[in-house]
């Protein structure tokens, strides 16, 4: 029983870095209609970035995220304007070959400058745990939890009680409609690309302290991504924390009672089975194409 405890809470824990990875994979999607597949290398910059503010500066991963929030969103804004602005109201396979195509010359670039070696953070409290009832709580992890809780929060309250949030939700819902009735559609897809790009770099600040920091991380974290919206519902950013929550505690299971190889096949069945039978999420609020 102890085992299985001290599992569930790993995947939870584990579940909530998730959601907050895949919450702006679902944005982007729910309001420019693009699957991003170079949303993993945000991850993998915003994990970067706190990595070297640690090592240079000193900095502590946590103190870093400011930082990470604003140097990942320029960069989203930078991107959307440069590449993504050209392709709106194109064919999805040319967001599919244009993300894809960030993707590589954002890895092949962070390789270049980095190299492919593995990185760890290693901050004093990151040993730190307590016991509670013989389960093990680092409090690492539950800070990154927390903080992943705070993210997704603050994304909702930011779509559901701002001017700027409900634009972009009126976006998503009818882009014709919002341009009649006087809203910049195109500055909605820079915003809301910016604000995917950043708060999937805060993400990936706190996906640097539970995993190894490389150069060609953002591909897995891409497929993770999809994974969680693909149970949430796609396009449907609350119910990212819910897949997420169930894809943790589904890898969390499954590698302590089989093997971590095996539980990455048992992922992918799952989503085989939510596409066959709960394409729009477990909710039943995700896109449908």
């Amino acid at each position: 029983m102890i085992l299985f405890l001290q599992s569930l809470i790993n995947g939870i824990l584990l579940g909530g870095i998730y959601a907050a990875c895949a919450a702006g994979f679902s944005l982007a999607f729910g309001v420019m209609g693009i699957v991003n597949l170079s949303h993993g290398d945000f991850v993998m910059l915003g994990a970067f970035v706190t990595y070297w503010l640690f090592v240079l500066l000193g900095w502590d991963p946590f103190l870093t995220l400011p930082l990470t929030l604003t140097i990942l969103f320029f960069l989203g804004l930078f991107l959307q304007k440069l590449t993504l602005n050209r392709i709106a109201g194109a064919p999805p396979i040319m967001s599919y070959l244009l993300t894809f195509g960030l993707h590589l010359v954002i890895s092949s670039l962070a390789l270049r400058a980095w190299t492919a070696d593995y990185r760890t953070l290693n901050p004093a409290y990151a040993g730190l745990n307590f016991s509670l009832c013989g389960l093990i709580l680092p409090y690492s992890r539950l800070a990154t939890f927390a903080l992943a809780l705070v993210l997704l929060c603050g994304l909702y309250l930011f779509l559901y009680r701002t001017e700027m949030g409900r634009a972009i939700r009126a976006t998503s819902q009818d882009r014709e409609m919002a341009r009649l009735l006087g809203i910049r559609v195109f500055k909605i897809f820079a915003v809301a690309f910016a604000v995917s790009a950043a708060i999937t770099g805060v993400a990936g600040s706190l996906v640097a302290q539970t995993f190894v920091v490389y150069p060609q991380m953002g591909l897995p974290f891409t497929v993770t991504a999809f994974c969680v919206v693909v149970l949430g519902g796609l396009g449907y950013v609350p119910g990212t924390l819910f897949g997420g929550l169930i894809l943790g505690v589904f890898e969390s299971l499954a590698t302590t009672y089989l093997t971590a190889g095996l539980s990455l096949v048992l992922t992918f069945l799952l989503l085989l089975i939510m596409l066959i039978f709960r394409p729009g999420g477990v909710f039943g609020r995700g896109a449908l194409e």
